[in-house]
């Protein structure tokens, strides 16, 4: 029994380490500028097709996966960058005034930049679980944060503790960090998943 489990969390951690030194891999072959998107989507994909079977997810389907998600991950990370540097500039601004006021534009703010973070997650789900185009895949993303507060709770507080055991432990960095966030946001998001499901089944 005790063999059983050891054996089970030792294939969940060379999963792990194994995506996040793809997602690595991936993003210095587009040279970080037009790898970061890509790679971030195609780590996704692998653990949707996959999850836990580590023999099946191999370097040649993933460098397929990052061919062809190189244009659409690029838009959905770039997209969302340029909102987070929006918002980011703003909030730089906005806390250098003082009063009531600024302080809840202030809140609204740092909400708008922690909620483009958990829609950019869903997005990439989203996207690797259907056929969707853009427009309808950004409009699935944002409807999903908005049916459940406590799905976009989960997310930001488990990247959130993510990236805090990554500062304290540098080396996470390399071999863990955005392959746990790409886990965790699929952990989080599973019961929505299962309900657009069962509503497009009834489409059907």
């Amino acid at each position: 029994m005790v063999g059983k489990a050891l054996e089970t969390l030792f294939i969940k951690i060379w999963v792990i380490v194994k995506l996040n030194l793809f997602f690595w891999l991936f993003s210095c072959c587009g040279l970080l500028i037009a790898g970061v998107g890509p790679a971030l989507k195609t780590v996704n994909e692998l653990f949707i097709r996959h999850e836990f079977n580590y023999k099946d997810i191999t370097l040649k389907e993933g460098w397929q996966s990052f061919k062809e998600n190189m244009i659409r991950g690029n838009l959905l990370f770039y997209g969302v960058g340029i909102l987070l540097l929006i918002l980011g500039y703003n909030l730089f601004l906005s806390v250098q005034i003082q009063g009531l006021l600024f302080l809840v534009i202030d809140f609204i703010l740092v909400f708008g930049m922690i909620y483009s973070l958990v829609a950019f997650q869903y997005t990439l789900l989203l996207d690797s679980y259907y056929e969707i185009d853009l427009i309808n895949l950004i409009k699935l993303a944002v409807i999903s944060t908005l049916s459940s507060f406590m799905n976009l709770l989960k997310i930001a507080i488990g990247v959130g503790l993510i990236f805090l055991i990554t500062w304290k432990y540098k080396g996470l960095f390399l071999f863990a960090t955005f392959s746990m966030i790409q886990i965790w946001s699929f952990t989080a998001t599973r019961s929505w998943r299962q309900t657009i499901d069962q509503r497009l089944e009834g489409y059907a």
